[in-house]
């Protein structure tokens, strides 16, 4: 009912006369009489559902009692309802029966109510007499109301109908944008962009123009999970997302394709493929920069491969053929870029081949150990020898460590090979003293990937009783990756085997992501200086500043000094003026396979 309507003749507030008034009192005494009726039609119609809804009926009776007042309050004074009970009769008879009823069935009870208004009405005015006019009016009254309050209803239900129909689009909106674009990063994801890599193909095809693709993926990202945990992966995803924005041009488009695999589509190269290889770049120096993150820094580094549109069939095959040079590029030692040629291909059929070969080389015997001495500086003599692994396919014949190393950490094979190495190099140097009545030790690689392994304390205690050698005979040679990664599990290990006895080593120094100051965190024992810094060392005045100072402070922690990668007599004087312990490298002996060792069977 719309309290808003009017008499035709009395305007807002008009003098009202005995017979309506009476008609109005009349109509006051039966609203129950009203509501009455139109719940027994509404029980008649719902039928066996009209128990079920009990909020329902005691809503459409209070709406239609206050309805039926309302004609009555404006027959009998002529004016509105007043504030109150306007603002009663809005509260209960909008918003519970609108969210509660159908269109259908709340037009049905307006209907309802107005016969039972009008039958009501019919009934009062023949009971007092009432004039035409009279009952004219009234009737007027009741039809007016009905009216006004379906126009109402149907423009509520049609901003209803409006808004849940923004919502369906809004909806719709957004979970196109959730199926084309990345959650975490908020960036396109595989399916956005190879439907634009397809369309940019398409276009310069048409116009001549370069596109090319840029597969970006992250070096050790797993590590940084690991140690981390995945909160901060996340915080470093999200930051390299932003680092790419930033590297690329206004026009290109930056995905992700999943874990830390992202892609850049470039198109409409001016500069030709140079312009596609100065953004790699551009990325690798951004990429360098450490995310600061709560209380701790993170540094990341990126394999990526580059591919030209040239030699593409479709969209999936160039992003293919960038995602085989960042495989080539990771193969080649991280942190770097490569474009894709055919060449790559074939790198990778023979990274393919090697994988294949790898578990049979291990049953085959193919693996076997040579051994580079590690000499005193102050008097050339030989305290250690390292245990360097080799591996000599029947076709390919020597596959270098650094191309089958990685290949034997992805396979889970590391464990089984790093093993056999612990116990051929104790049993060699087991040898040596015996045969030669010497001093001399061992020193062996140990993979990140076999720190991980619970049994790998109880195997070195083993090694070394079967091979009947005091712990101090073994160095274990770890890289610097393993210090960043400051994990309990890797503490607790390094203490374990450095309770045997065993020194530890840290392998290649300088050239990962620790520092000096790590090496107070752990049962350190030597620093072996990589053999970047020692090349050139009588020529290049910037390394031997580095070189001079390692050793300086290294000594200062009560640490030993080993010297990498020695080829000549200038670098060899340099570190003795540094103070330099010990060193190795050609110049002072080659790898060679000893008599005493026997090949790797599985």
């Amino acid at each position: 009912m719309d309290s808003r309507q009017v008499s035709p003749s009395t305007g807002n507030s008009a003098p009202v006369g005995n017979a309506r008034k009476e008609l109005g009192q009349a109509l006051f005494g039966r609203a129950e009489d009203v509501a009455s009726t139109v719940l027994r039609r509404w029980e008649k119609m719902k039928g066996a559902d009209f128990a079920a809804h009990e909020d329902v009926n005691r809503d459409i009776a209070r709406t239609t009692h206050l309805a039926t007042i309302t004609v009555a309050q404006f027959l009998t004074t002529g004016s509105f309802p007043t504030a109150e009970q306007a603002k009663e009769l809005a509260a209960t008879g909008k918003a519970p029966l609108r969210n509660t009823v159908s269109l259908k069935e709340l037009t049905r009870l307006y209907l309802y109510w107005r016969d039972a208004t009008i039958a009501i009405v019919l009934e009062e005015t023949g009971r007092l007499g009432s004039d035409r006019a009279t009952i004219d009016e009234a009737l007027f009254v009741v039809h007016a109301g009905f009216d006004g309050s379906i126009m109402r209803m149907a423009k509520e239900f049609d901003a209803e109908r409006q808004r849940l129909q923004d919502q369906v689009v809004e909806e719709q909106t957004r979970l196109t944008h959730q199926a084309l674009h990345d959650a975490l990063t908020g960036l396109p994801n595989r399916t956005l962009i190879l439907d634009r890599l397809s369309h940019a193909l398409d276009r310069s095809s048409r116009q001549l123009s370069r596109t090319a693709v840029l597969f970006v993926d992250l070096d050790h990202f797993k590590v940084i999970n690991d140690v981390a945990g995945h909160s901060t992966g996340d915080a470093v995803l999200v930051g390299v997302a932003a680092r790419l924005r930033e590297a690329v041009r206004s026009g290109d488009t930056v995905g992700r394709l999943g874990g830390d695999e992202f892609v850049v589509l470039c198109e409409d190269l001016t500069g030709g493929e140079h312009e596609a290889e100065g953004l790699a770049q551009r990325i690798a120096v951004l990429l360098a920069e450490p995310f600061c993150l709560e209380d701790r820094e993170v540094f990341v580094s990126a394999s990526i491969g580059v591919a030209f549109a040239k030699g593409a069939d479709d969209a999936a095959d160039l992003l293919a053929q960038a995602d085989r040079a960042m495989y080539f590029a990771k193969d080649r030692g991280r942190a770097r870029y490569e474009v894709y040629c055919t060449d790559i291909d074939e790198g990778l059929e023979r990274r393919a081949e090697l994988l294949n070969s790898l578990h049979p080389a291990c049953e085959r015997g193919e693996l076997h150990l040579h051994y580079q001495p590690v000499r005193m500086l102050h008097d050339n003599q030989v305290t250690t020898m390292e245990a360097l692994l080799r591996w000599d396919h029947a076709t390919l014949g020597n596959i270098p460590p650094a191309e089958f190393i990685p290949l034997a950490e992805e396979t889970g094979l590391i464990r089984d090979i790093g093993r056999w190495v612990i116990t051929q190099a104790c049993n060699d140097c087991a040898e040596w003293r015996r045969r030669d009545a010497s001093d001399v030790g061992v020193s062996i690689n140990i993979s990140g990937h076999q720190l991980g392994d619970v049994e790998l304390v109880d195997f070195v205690r083993s090694a070394l009783e079967e091979a009947e050698l005091p712990g101090e005979v073994v160095t274990l040679e770890l890289t610097e990756s393993v210090l960043f990664s400051d994990a309990p599990y890797v503490r607790e290990t390094l203490a374990e085997l450095h309770a045997l006895g065993v020194r530890l080593a840290i392998d290649d120094f300088g050239t990962g992501y620790s520092s000096l100051s790590y090496l107070s965190k752990y049962p350190i024992d030597i620093v072996k200086i990589d053999r970047s810094f020692v090349a050139g060392l009588d020529q290049t005045g910037r390394n031997s500043t580095i070189v001079f100072a390692t050793i300086e402070l290294a000594h200062a922690l009560g640490l030993t000094v080993v010297a990498e990668g020695v080829e000549t007599e200038g670098e060899l004087a340099e570190l003795r003026n540094a103070s330099c312990d010990a060193a190795q490298g050609f110049l002072l002996g080659r790898p060679a396979h000893l008599t005493t060792s026997t090949q790797h069977r599985a």
